[in-house]
């Protein structure tokens, strides 16, 4: 099934054939923003439900997705920004001299880790690298991604409507998924 469009915004996802009730929604996922696929869609029988809660969590926080801090850095400068608070990396490599205190780290994450996207939302997302969303003031959605296999991170942009429609309507199909695989219970 396929939730937006891959153009500007979509969820691709599948139950795996054949899975008995009761069981959770094991399946496959990507994401697709701007013509460009996050995630591997071959991988079979990944976890849904981290992908799903993250996705509700992720929409009822777009107000929240920027801060003054960002005003005047770059694209690169935002993904640095974000690279050092909650994973210690500059440029997507380790930084050696992290002097900050467990307190400090702590504080970082709860700050700014609601830009963290797809990172632990489920296997299907494991070899896709880091990726941070964004919410500019003027309802776009930017997703900064770096991978292993390119030297900068990769800027995509969706209006937010698409985003939030993609967004509840693979909600709305991941819900009934759930209600059937596990024999008619609510999740």
């Amino acid at each position: 099934m396929q939730f937006g469009e891959r153009t500007t915004f979509a969820i691709e996802a599948m139950s795996e054939v054949g899975l008995q009730t009761p069981s959770a929604v094991w399946g496959r996922m990507q994401i697709w923003c701007q013509g460009a696929a996050i995630g591997d869609y071959t991988k079979e029988h990944c976890g849904l439900f981290d992908a799903y809660d993250g996705f509700k969590q992720l929409d009822a926080k777009w107000d929240g997705l920027w801060t003054p801090d960002f005003e005047e850095l770059s694209d690169l400068q935002i993904w640095n920004y974000l690279d050092w608070r909650l994973y210690g990396c500059h440029d997507n490599a380790v930084v050696d001299a992290d002097a900050r205190t467990v307190e400090e780290c702590r504080n970082d994450w709860q700050k700014f880790g609601d830009f963290n996207f797809l990172t632990n939302w489920g296997e299907q997302f494991d070899q896709a690298g880091k990726s941070f969303i964004l919410c500019r003031r003027d309802d776009i959605v930017s997703v900064l991604k770096w991978s292993s296999s390119i030297s900068c991170p990769i800027v995509l942009h969706a209006p937010l409507g698409s985003v939030r429609n993609a967004i509840r309507d693979f909600s709305e199909w991941f819900e009934i998924e759930s209600k059937r695989l596990s024999g008619g219970t609510a999740m």
